[in-house]
């Protein structure tokens, strides 16, 4: 909890200081595909994968005209089939802009655990990841974009105890949003 404190109070700090062209606030929706790696004793699994939804707001702050500084924060579905796991997400973005309309984006994500398939014991209550992904904005303020998640934490609390067993999520984002 205090980890995601800091993290929000740095992102503020961020924005107000920011010598900004200007901030814009949006929202944006779509939807998931995502999957749970399982890893144990040097030996790699994935379950069948799953289709969710994520919905969320975002602060788009432009730093220089190529650019812009994109915090966001998501409810988002993610894991595998029969293995829902509900985070809110804080992805910080990083978007350079390689024409008009169009950015490649990256940066890390804080997940926060909010529920699971089955109940939440055994699962960590956060999550750490790294985003890859571009958008294409159109007149108007509307906007798509398409995201690969890559957990890098292990987000199982206890071992099995069949082996050296590590559990991290994956997932690919495809979503529109609108910035006012």
């Amino acid at each position: 909890m205090k980890k995601m404190i800091i993290s929000i109070v740095a992102v503020i700090a961020f924005i107000s200081n920011a010598q900004a062209q200007g901030i814009t606030f949006g929202v944006k929706a779509g939807a998931n595909f995502s999957n749970l790696k399982i890893s144990f004793d040097s030996e790699g699994a994935s379950p069948d994968g799953a289709t969710s939804f994520f919905i969320g707001g975002l602060v788009d702050v432009g730093i220089s005209e190529k650019v812009h500084f994109q915090p966001e924060l998501q409810y988002s579905i993610e894991g595998a089939k029969d293995a829902d796991i509900s985070y809110v997400n804080v992805p910080l973005m990083l978007k350079y802009y390689i024409v008009e309309g169009f950015n490649l984006q990256a940066g890390p994500q804080l997940g926060i655990l909010v529920d699971a398939e089955g109940g939440t014991d055994g699962l960590k209550t956060s999550n750490f990841g790294i985003n890859f992904g571009a958008a294409f904005e159109v007149i108007g303020g509307f906007f798509a974009d398409a995201r690969y998640n890559l957990g890098l934490s292990n987000i199982a609390d206890e071992d099995p105890g069949f082996g050296d067993f590590t559990l991290k999520t994956k997932g690919f984002q495809l979503g529109v949003g609108y910035r006012f």
